[in-house]
């Protein structure tokens, strides 16, 4: 096993990798080893990390794990301290004893604060074990999601903030949050359209195919008021959709889309965005989503469009081709699907779905002849 640790001791920081330093300096906050090259990172300095150092090592760290690997972050517990702090007796004898309340809701807020005393010879100016930033249950939750990081257990005792959590799948082609308002929103808008589009109708069956953590399929069945399914390759992205976006009328599947065993004619709806481009198996998805869905069906899926967003593997490392329109209307017609409407996305951060076909997205509405 392949263990990383950053500690931090007489005032300076220490990066190891299996008990060895390596072999250039870092900032803590930068790349020490290859990307997914650690099993687990242990990491006790991030109080004396500005938040935006935090937030830029929290996502170096998530890329140098492996997938499965685990980061272990301990660090004070700040609604502890402030609860100690509020109680303390501020009292000449409580700040010269180091073992007071005072003295250790100090400590615990603000650092050791060693060499400090200009009085002594040893002070030092720029000072030593200082704080720069605090983190209670929450806000260590939100930074580790944030990254990208799943699976996130955290525990207070004592003072104490230990959080344990894992990287159970790859930032970048998914999202990954706790919560609506960490979803990037032209893939929010997407589903917006989708819930739209098919109406408010209870007695709907939608599958949500490539449903990654889930968001879409609950947005779906809270809109449109219908029992929806998710499914998803990716077994953390199905964890975290459990965990975060369960609802009522979601169920989540962990399956490979070519082997989901679904019977003909089970849906009335398949919405599935920003998943053919993913996959070499374009034309069996496109069977398989016709085989799913009811006479009468309708499949809405989206795409980049290779006119407008041409295919770089440089960029796209997670996409295996690009579509121009008439390839995505052949594709869908050659399945057996008669194309109803063509929708776009103009730009690709915070687009609108409007009609047309000229976007950086295309989305596509087919109904099952």
């Amino acid at each position: 096993m392949k263990a990383g640790k950053i500690t931090r001791c007489a005032g300076e920081f220490q990066v190891t990798v299996n008990e060895a330093a390596p072999p250039a300096q870092y900032y803590v906050w930068e790349k020490f080893t290859a990307d997914e090259s650690l099993d687990e990172l242990k990491v006790t300095v991030l109080p004396y990390l500005t938040s935006m150092e935090a937030d830029l090592a929290m996502l170096n760290w998530f890329d140098m794990l492996i997938i499965g690997g685990r980061i272990r972050l301990e660090t004070p517990d700040m609604d502890f301290a402030a609860r100690q702090w509020l109680q303390a007796e501020w009292s000449d004898d409580n700040i010269k004893t180091a073992e007071s309340p005072a003295r250790k809701a100090f400590a615990a807020i603000w650092g050791e604060q060693q060499n400090g005393n200009p009085r002594n010879k040893n002070y030092c100016e720029m000072g030593q074990n200082i704080y720069k930033s605090g983190y209670n249950a929450r806000r260590m939750e939100l930074l580790l999601i944030r990254a990208g990081f799943c699976e996130t257990e955290i525990i207070c005792g004592d003072g104490v903030l230990t959080a344990i959590a894992h990287k159970t799948m790859r930032r970048g082609e998914r999202q990954i949050a706790n919560s609506y308002d960490m979803i990037r929103e032209d893939h929010r808008n997407r589903y917006l359209f989708a819930s739209e589009f098919l109406g408010a109708d209870p007695g709907m069956e939608i599958l949500d195919l490539a449903c990654g953590i889930g968001y879409g399929t609950l947005l779906l069945s809270e809109k449109v008021g219908a029992a929806v399914i998710g499914v998803d390759i990716d077994k953390g992205a199905i964890a975290q959709a459990r965990r975060y976006f369960n609802g009522e009328n979601t169920a989540y599947l962990n399956v490979d889309a070519r082997y989901a065993d679904f019977a003909e004619n089970s849906f009335d709806a398949i919405v599935s965005f920003e998943t053919i481009e993913h996959v070499e198996f374009d034309e069996l998805l496109a069977a398989n989503f016709y085989y799913w869905l009811k006479p009468g069906g309708q499949l809405i899926c989206s795409t980049p469009n290779e006119d407008v967003m041409p295919f770089d593997k440089q960029r796209f490392k997670f996409h295996v081709k690009h579509y121009t329109n008439s390839e995505l209307t052949d594709l869908l017609e050659n399945a057996g699907f008669s194309i109803t409407a063509m929708f776009t996305q103009r730009d690709d951060v915070a687009a609108q779905v409007e009609e047309g076909d000229d976007g950086c997205f295309t989305i596509a509405v087919a109904e099952k002849r």
